[in-house]
């Protein structure tokens, strides 16, 4: 497939992408949320309408990876279309590297510091779990839970889909047509499908993990092609909202591991649709969304340690202070309203003082590579 045809940027509506990214991330909280607060609100564990939607948002990490898979096949096709070649390369795992280590290694460092003053996890840390953080290898099968910043496994596994992705490029430029992959996308969904079903669900972060993320960043890639091709921009907008409003149906009402199944085919559709809307003022482009987006790899990393944080803090809130019990549904509310606010300040902070300046400094420094981290400023 000659690159010539490839898009450009501006082809694709990445303010939607990247609002979308926001709103996955800020979904992502909910299902670490329900067990972390369940001491302090019992009825977490209870059935509602709330936790059926909650147990399920850990599919939102299916989410990145298709988007993943979609935007890295089009910021970075070009540059492995014909070869892989050594500079290249090496560009481009700088750039990755640069965008996701250094907010994955401050957390790291966090939480060992906090082990080593006595605020230990509740979950065990074998004693190499720590070399195996810094070599983003505790997802790969080494360890049969997560372990420390447990959001991260996701990181170990895509960090390694990204030393394996430049190669797969010039082979399905060479051999897989856009008919191919018309063919090849139904037949990823069924991978994904066999592993939600064999496993009960396809909630895996260790082990098979590595696949899980590999099929959905084939997934994404396989849109990317399609989409390259096929334009539906009359109508975009509207099939991303019924594909979001779909997933969110989807998650509340269907068990696993039929929610995963249903939920990965949303998760395809809405990628497709949202990357060729018509912008505008269509809401996925609001400012507000925007900044969600492009502050959600820290409200990701972050947001397990602080939900960990405020759960002590309400416990104590909740025994000196009778009320608190007497109106447990107006204090979780408060409690969630407070928890949003503190995660997007921290996020942005992250972001803006800590993720920007690394990303900067670390990362390549031409300009292409430079405009390539703009185009990927979602992850």
């Amino acid at each position: 497939m000659p690159a010539k045809h490839e898009n450009p940027v501006s082809d694709f509506k990445f303010d939607a992408l990247t609002s979308l990214r926001g709103i996955a991330a800020l979904c992502t909280v909910l299902a670490h949320l329900i067990v972390i607060w369940g001491d302090v609100f019992p009825p977490l564990q209870q059935g509602s309408l709330f936790r059926d939607f909650a147990v399920h948002t850990y599919l939102f990490v299916d989410f990145f990876f298709v988007l993943s898979g979609f935007v890295m096949s089009h910021a970075y096709g070009r540059h492995f279309a014909d070869a892989v070649r050594a500079g290249s390369y090496m560009r481009f795992l700088r750039a990755r590297f640069a965008r996701v280590y250094p907010l994955h290694l401050l957390l790291l460092l966090v939480y060992v510091g906090l082990a080593a003053i006595g605020i230990k996890q509740a979950q065990e840390n074998p004693d190499w779990s720590i070399t195996a953080h810094l070599l983003l290898l505790h997802a790969m099968g080494f360890f049969n839970h997560t372990t420390w910043n447990q959001p991260s496994w996701s990181i170990s596994v895509e960090w390694w889909t990204y030393i394996v992705f430049p190669f797969a490029i010039p082979l399905a430029r060479r051999y897989f047509s856009n008919t191919a992959a018309v063919l090849a996308l139904p037949v990823i969904l069924g991978l994904f499908a066999f592993l939600a079903m064999h496993f009960g669900s396809a909630n895996l972060t260790v082990g098979f993990a590595f696949f899980r993320c590999l099929i959905g960043f084939c997934a994404g890639a396989c849109l990317y092609a399609i989409v390259r091709h096929r334009r539906m921009a009359s109508f975009a907008d509207a099939a991303a909202n019924g594909a979001l409003a779909a997933v969110f149906l989807v998650l509340l009402f269907v068990p696993s591991p039929y929610a995963d199944m249903l939920a990965f085919v949303g998760f395809c559709a809405l990628v497709y649709a949202a990357s060729m809307g018509t912008g505008g003022g269509h809401w996925l482009h609001h400012p507000v969304l925007v900044w969600i987006g492009d502050i959600s790899y820290s409200i990701y990393l972050w947001h397990s340690l602080l939900l960990h944080v405020f759960a002590k803090a309400l416990g104590a809130a909740a025994r000196a202070l009778p009320f608190f019990n007497n109106h447990p549904v107006l204090f979780f509310v408060a409690a969630l309203v407070l928890f949003e606010a503190a995660i997007l300040l921290l996020a942005h902070m992250s972001y803006r003082f800590f993720e920007l300046p690394l990303r900067n400094f670390l990362g390549p420094k031409k300009h292409g590579e430079a405009r390539t981290l703009q185009v990927l400023h979602f992850r």
